[in-house]
């Protein structure tokens, strides 16, 4: 059996991911009450909710962990700070605490001895002023054993509906590490599939209205928009945005204003989604208008285009929900990812490497019990 612990585990856009690959998650970590109903919902577990900095070895013990035989130990640390959004600004005291969570995962890589690791993060942890925290990272999971690898990938490439750059690791103490080898490239050749669109990922759905729902499905149910906004849109061909409004309806804060074109941009059909952010079901926040529907995308749209399986749900707000959504590991990544984990378990059994590649001794009580010499980069 292969299995995962989920941490910073949101609302299981992951989980679902590693259970399409044949994994079974056996804890998760989620400090948001409504993100981990939404997991239990689509995972069938109930996660700790709490801040993972109070999680200990002993609490994922409960859940049936057993530090050094856990096959996958995997998070996506929000280090909201390292987005090349907030490169330009100075960080404030709350970002510095949470680009600290990649040392909290960092402990718990230390107390369960998980035979490989993964995580997902935005490209700015290994760009520029950030890179030392990556580094620091590394060093630590060498002197733990794990030998890692890493790149800056597009989600596009394994088959996700959507432009999303983001650094993805993949560490082992028992066999080489790999990343998952693209699928999908803008032209079919050499073996690549091209890109999967956004006509492919939610063009079969019920067409909508604002406002309107389907009445099969709570989740495919479009925001209602005001008069000013449906006229905004209706000038707004597929693939627009709003420099294609008449002077008349042009927001005061955008007359003198360049940059932010996305702002009331629709979709195109044929196309990759652009990368789904918190804001994924409001215009007003970049180009998540359907591609010829004059509306903002539904949450089950946007959750297709995080391909999520079909029938997933969510809890909370709706603007609640579209964090959560946007937040997400696409599940398909997190499947190619599973994948390539599975590949390596097979390729240590059949080299014998055993339990450990050049990890430290000692049994793995004695190792989860083992306290963590962590050490920030100053």
């Amino acid at each position: 059996m292969y299995t995962v612990v989920d941490l910073f585990a949101g609302c299981g856009g992951g989980s679902m991911g590693f259970k399409n690959a044949g994994f079974t998650t056996l804890a998760a970590v989620e400090i948001s009450e409504d993100a981990a109903a939404s997991f239990a919902l689509n995972v069938g577990i109930d996660p700790l909710v709490m801040d993972i900095r109070d999680v200990t070895v002993g609490e994922l013990r409960k859940r049936g962990v057993r530090p050094g035989s856990l096959t996958l130990l995997f998070g996506c640390p929000p280090c909201q700070s390292f987005t090349v959004l907030r490169r330009a600004a100075k960080a404030t005291d709350d970002d510095l605490r949470r680009n600290d969570l990649i040392f909290e995962y960092l402990r718990l890589v230390e107390g369960l001895r998980p035979r490989h690791l993964a995580f997902e993060n935005v490209p700015g942890l290994v760009e520029g002023r950030w890179r030392r925290y990556f580094d620091a990272f590394r060093e630590r999971l060498a002197g733990l054993g794990y030998t890692i690898d890493w790149r800056i990938a597009d989600a596009a490439q394994y088959g996700v509906p959507q432009r999303r750059r983001r650094l993805l690791v993949v560490g082992s103490r028992v066999a080489p590490p790999s990343l998952p080898e693209p699928t999908h490239a803008d032209c079919a050749a050499d073996g690549m599939k091209t890109f999967v669109t956004v006509r492919d990922a939610i063009g079969h759905l019920r067409r909508l209205a604002a406002g309107e729902a389907d009445p099969h499905d709570p989740f495919h149910r479009a925001r209602q928009h005001s008069d000013l906004t449906l006229r905004r849109l209706a000038c707004i061909p597929e693939g627009g945005d709003r420099r294609q409004m008449p002077d008349e309806l042009v927001l005061d804060c955008h007359r003198d204003h360049e940059g932010h074109y996305d702002v009331y941009g629709r979709m195109w059909w044929d196309r990759i989604a652009p990368t789904l952010t918190s804001g994924c079901t409001n215009v007003t926040k970049g180009r998540f208008c359907h591609p010829t529907q004059d509306r903002a995308l539904t949450l089950r749209e946007a959750m297709l285009l995080q391909t999520f399986p079909s029938r997933a749900r969510l809890r909370g707000s709706t603007d609640g929900m579209a964090l959560q959504v946007g937040n997400a590991v696409p599940s398909l990544v997190a499947q190619r990812i599973a994948e390539t984990i599975i590949a390596m378990e097979h390729e240590s059994r059949a080299s014998g490497r055993g339990l450990t590649c050049g990890a430290r001794s000692g049994s793995a009580e004695e190792l989860a019990e083992s306290p963590a010499e962590l050490h920030q980069p100053g």
